[in-house]
């Protein structure tokens, strides 16, 4: 095998990894699940305001809510990706990061004197999380496009 057909088969291992990291990020973050996702945490963050039974029959929808756009997810990705714990790492960070957000968010609603502050801290996050990660998916599905042009180009 020569130099140049090396290179070139090691290019295209690169682009294929790229075309199935955008369809991976296309699918994890279309609206469907973008809407599953912010109404789960919704439900966890907003639950801080009901009384004590209730906080926690919280629990067993969200876990319906989960299992079933798990399932949904998985039948329906054309490319499944394995998580690495670069990965893993990067959602517990952000996991931790959701939760300090939340903290100062309601701990800061509640001191203006807002009714129900857990209740806004939860929607201003989950809109804005929606709006970010819709923001993020288009950037990383545009950059890989314009990745794959470049190729088609040479």
């Amino acid at each position: 095998m020569a130099f140049h057909d090396v290179h070139d088969a090691l290019d295209d291992v690169r682009r294929r990894g790229e075309q199935a990291h955008a369809e991976h990020v296309r699918h994890g973050l279309s609206w469907p699940y973008l809407l599953a996702g912010a109404l789960l945490v919704f439900a966890a963050f907003a639950s801080f305001e009901l009384p004590n039974p209730w906080g926690g029959a919280v629990l067993f929808p969200s876990l319906l809510l989960v299992a079933g756009t798990l399932a949904v997810y998985l039948r329906k990705a054309r490319v499944r990706m394995r998580l690495t714990s670069k990965d893993a790492l990067y959602g517990v960070a952000a996991g931790l990061g959701l939760v300090a957000l939340f903290r100062l968010l309601s701990g800061l609603a509640e001191a203006v004197g807002v009714p129900a502050p857990h209740v806004v801290a939860a929607a201003a996050l989950c809109v804005a999380g929606v709006l970010i990660a819709s923001r993020w998916g288009a950037v990383a599905v545009a950059r890989e496009q314009s990745a794959r042009e470049e190729s088609e180009r040479r």
